[in-house]
């Protein structure tokens, strides 16, 4: 269930939304807010595997990707977007390291953010890139140069990382970057 989404990249996609739907439940004993989610399979593959670590999702996740998508080798690279947040077991780096081998198209780990507050917590698109522009960094343009790149990110919601990491990407010499994410918070 390919959904097309638009930016600054040649070509981008998600695989699936992320939620379908979602119940508020009231709160819990400290004030928080609970909610009933429903995800698309994709959604929870993603979600169970970035929030509880269940590694052997990333199989699953890149074969629905194998069965969705074509034409991996007209990419030189796949590229991993930066995480915000340190964990473990990066999702999205699990994610692209085991469909580059599937694929036979190298992963190049080239961005990285070297702040890791977390874009969530705002709600300004100016301000997403602004932090974005100013913490996001790549690590070997030589690399890039003249490159077809395919930027993977696990969650697409306002289109700020990926944005600001085509731009960079593209700034610095790739031939051109597309774009693929999990899923989607946009319905």
């Amino acid at each position: 269930m390919a959904i097309e989404i638009f930016g600054n990249w040649k070509k981008g996609f998600v695989f699936d939304i992320h939620i379908r739907s979602s119940t508020c439940l009231g709160n819990d004993e400290y004030g928080h807010l609970i909610f009933d989610n429903s995800r698309s399979p994709m959604g929870e593959l993603v979600f169970q595997l970035k929030y509880r670590n269940k590694i052997e999702n990333v199989d699953l996740i890149v074969e629905l990707l194998l069965n969705e998508f074509s034409g991996w080798d007209s990419f030189d690279y796949i590229v991993p977007a930066p995480f915000s947040m340190n964990r473990i077991n990066q999702p999205v780096n699990l994610i692209v390291a085991n469909l580059a081998n599937r694929v036979n198209v190298p992963m190049l780990t080239v961005l990285e953010k070297e702040s890791t507050e977390q874009l969530k917590n705002y709600t300004s698109e100016i301000k997403k890139r602004e932090i974005l522009l100013n913490s996001i960094k790549l690590k070997n343009k030589e690399a890039i140069s003249k490159k077809n790149i395919l930027l993977i990110d696990d969650l697409f919601d306002s289109g700020a990382t990926l944005n600001v990491s085509t731009k960079i990407l593209l700034d610095n010499g790739a031939s051109s970057v597309c774009v693929l994410a999990m899923t989607t918070t946009k319905g």
